[in-house]
């Protein structure tokens, strides 16, 4: 049986994807959806690395890594940290505390979380035994997102025999490590998928008449912001008619009224939702 990793993440859709991850790379991954719960399991289970949101409820990463430090037997066990923020002052404390490594959601992909992994363990510790090579598996790899050029080729020819005339989604994330996994999953599921990271990448997709089924839109966004690119959408002639499902970290009430007052479909808030039920409502929107 591999090693024990505790997954500390509140975040639903990034905790999936890091357990999947783990797993398929021979990991036993563990979760944890809060700081009190993730030392409950630190204590009983005593993994071998831990994977740690700094944002995390009830007890946030510190205040975690802060109790770690009053064990002799817990401070040993390697953290890297995780955030959405590369605040110095953060992963300062992070580092001050014990943190062997720090990663900033916003720009680390999957291979990043597995390389990170290994190599923390390799390090190993008096108390910790490095993981053998042989263990940690090749990531997965998937056929690339398809481009603008051939979704438009094959919306043209309507051939089923290429990956465009599958349902079609342009994803607009500028969360790297979220979207190449969205990417994957989606891919699998039997869609062409095409991506853009911030508004003008979008418009100039949706410029070449490849005209996606549906649009997955996150509102966070450097540049132009996600209400911005879906009012643009829905002012446009040709575009207005595509369903587009927000996804994003702001749940607000004040932020869903306003999305859908512009025109969204639906609206789902990455932390409560799975990949799972992200896929289920992109099908029953587009069918």
């Amino acid at each position: 049986m591999g090693q024990k990793i505790l997954v500390a993440e509140d975040d639903a859709i990034l905790r999936e994807i890091l357990m999947s991850k783990l797993t398929s790379a021979g990991y036993v991954a563990l979760v944890a959806e809060d700081g009190a719960k993730a030392l409950e399991i630190i204590k009983s289970d005593k993994p071998a690395l831990i994977l740690l949101d700094i944002l995390i409820p009830i007890k946030n990463g510190l205040e975690v890594l802060e109790e770690m430090n009053q064990d002799p037997v817990l401070k040993l066990i390697p953290v890297i940290a995780l955030s959405n923020s590369d605040d110095a002052e953060q992963i300062k404390k992070a580092r001050a505390l014990g943190a062997r490594d720090f990663l900033i959601k916003a720009i680390f992909d999957s291979s990043d979380v597995l390389e990170k992994v290994a190599q923390v363990l390799r390090a190993g510790t008096s108390a910790i035994p490095a993981i053998p090579p042989t263990v940690v598996a090749p990531t997965p790899t998937s056929a690339p997102l398809t481009t603008p050029t051939a979704v438009a080729a094959a919306i043209a020819t309507g051939s089923a025999e290429v990956p465009g005339a599958r349902k079609s989604i342009l994803i607009i994330e500028d969360d790297r490590f979220l979207r190449e996994i969205a990417g994957q999953k989606l891919e699998a599921e039997g869609f062409a998928v095409m991506s853009a990271t911030n508004g003008k990448e979008a418009l100039e997709i949706l410029a070449t008449k490849a005209r996606p089924n549906i649009i997955v839109l996150d509102l966070i966004l450097p540049g132009m912001s996600g209400y911005e690119i879906l009012e643009k959408v829905k002012q446009d002639v040709n575009l207005k008619d595509i369903p587009v499902l927000i996804l994003s970290n702001l749940g607000q009430e004040e932020d869903i009224d306003k999305a859908k007052k512009l025109g969204a479909t639906d609206y789902l808030v990455k932390a409560h939702f799975s990949f799972a039920e992200i896929i289920k409502k992109i099908r029953e929107i587009v069918g």
